[in-house]
């Protein structure tokens, strides 16, 4: 098992608390988000962890030390996600399975836990216990995702993407190879590392399965609410969520990359 832990982006959401920090090196129960994923992914046997870094990425290499390998997207100003990906696929073994997730998710253990035992060749982490309030949004039919997005209505969406995707190493080939050929052939640099997915989904009918983490805790650090629901949550074992920050609907420019 490879994991890639994608953590190039500004956190532009995040600026004024955050300041000069990447969202992986916020610190909740002693620990930062990035050391607290590179241990929890030891201590479940996973061996070759790759972090995609870009901006402060010195700051990056220092908290990781010898702890995982280090890969820089230096266009992480003027590229996405999927650009960083591409900067680490070189690396990756192709026969080997895949976990990618972004870099500023928290989450309990049982989580992670479920997406190493997922069964399906890919895999979303789903919360179908959020729906109102989501932000990336999945449609589901069965246990399939066959639509997504941030403007999805609330009867279209069946719960909130959790941001951690496994691939077993049969599908690995052709989803580095789609990467490549957007990344290097079509030059998409402003696509998200899961528009892959759905690109090979649509072409070629390959099912992406989902396992729903419902009533277990995860939080993707976007927003202050969410700092807040994660601290709540370190401090109490419980955590409320709400979210009155904008949203950013498919299409509207962000103000930077934020993965």
């Amino acid at each position: 098992m490879t994991a890639i832990i994608m953590v190039a982006g500004v956190g532009s959401r995040l600026k004024k608390q955050v300041k000069h920090l990447p969202k992986c090196l916020l610190a909740f129960g002693g620990e930062t988000i990035l050391s607290r994923n590179v241990r929890l992914l030891g201590e479940h046997g996973v061996k070759e962890i790759i972090v995609v870094a870009g901006y402060r990425a010195a700051l990056v290499k220092e908290e990781l030390g010898a702890t995982a390998r280090c890969i820089v997207n230096p266009f992480f100003r003027v590229t996405n996600s999927l650009a960083s990906l591409w900067f680490a696929h070189q690396q990756m073994d192709l026969y080997d399975d895949l976990l990618i997730f972004n870099g500023d998710v928290i989450y309990e253990p049982q989580v992670l836990e479920m997406a190493l035992s997922a069964e399906k060749p890919v895999t979303m982490l789903i919360d179908t216990s959020v729906v109102e309030l989501a932000d990336y949004r999945l449609s589901i039919e069965g246990d399939y995702v066959v639509n997504q997005g941030k403007s999805l209505k609330d009867e279209q969406t069946s719960g909130e993407y959790v941001g951690i995707v496994a691939m077993h190493k049969e599908f690995v080939p052709m989803y580095l190879a789609r990467v490549r050929d957007l990344v290097a052939q079509r030059e998409r640099y402003d696509m998200w590392w899961e528009e892959a997915l759905f690109e090979i989904r649509d072409e070629f009918r390959v099912k992406i399965n989902v396992v729903d983490v419902n009533g277990l805790f995860w939080a993707e650090a976007d927003y202050i609410e969410d700092i807040e629901r994660i601290e709540q949550w370190f401090r109490t074992g419980v955590a409320t969520r709400t979210k009155s920050a904008p949203k950013i609907a498919v299409g509207d420019p962000a103000p930077e990359p934020v993965a």
